[in-house]
């Protein structure tokens, strides 16, 4: 039996904090496949074929991602320092720990 990761015991998740994602997700309605909970809290939410590079990234809210994508409820949840990523949209997602970057990277 897979042993699930940590996920956060309240419910209180800040719809409006900004999150990055690509173009890609917003504007041509691509399929979130990768997410990040960072070590800092943050969120990235990345398509299939995006780089992460300053052209191709946005800042949007929280919402406006649950929004374009209500699949991303699954892992709303997910503790910092996990990664999930899936294949296309109705896989499931396999989540794993990530280290964080040091500050020499």
């Amino acid at each position: 039996m897979e042993t699930l990761p940590p996920m956060h015991k309240d419910n209180n998740i800040d719809l409006d904090q900004a999150v990055f994602t690509t173009k890609n997700v917003m504007k041509n309605k691509m399929t979130i496949v990768r997410t990040y909970h960072d070590h800092d809290g943050s969120w990235q939410f990345f398509d299939a074929v995006s780089t992460n590079s300053n052209e191709n990234i946005m800042l949007v809210s929280l919402q406006e991602i649950l929004d374009t994508d209500p699949s991303i409820n699954e892992i709303i949840n997910m503790e910092v320092g996990y990664f999930a990523e899936r294949e296309e949209q109705h896989k499931q997602w396999s989540i794993n720990p990530f280290e964080a970057e040091s500050e020499d990277d």
